[in-house]
């Protein structure tokens, strides 16, 4: 297929113009705001609040589960279940939505 001619307005070029005149900036009164503004917060929101305030004094790390199992691991006494703890892997995984 050969394909002759150009369309209109194909390879033309239009000159650069000077700039235009804008528009002189017009600056709108601001109103004056009103010093009693108010936040509301929602229950859910109370709710994780004192959640996390009660969370602050936990430990991320429960040593006393770590150190009894250092215990049985130096006794050659630990033997987690593997299919007790692949089920739990899987079922956190699942409640937490984590798909990828």
């Amino acid at each position: 297929m050969r394909i002759s001619g150009k369309p209109s307005g194909v390879g033309s070029t239009q000159g650069v113009s000077g700039p235009k005149p804008s528009a002189s900036p017009v600056s709108a009164p601001v109103a004056p705001t009103s010093s009693s503004d108010a936040v509301q917060v929602s229950d859910a929101a109370r709710l994780v609040a004192v959640a996390q305030e009660a969370l602050v004094g936990v430990p991320d790390i429960r040593m006393e589960k770590v150190e009894a199992i250092k215990s049985q691991m130096d006794a050659d006494a630990y033997h987690p279940d593997g299919e007790a703890v692949a089920d739990g892997l899987i079922k956190e995984h699942l409640a937490h939505g984590r798909h990828s």
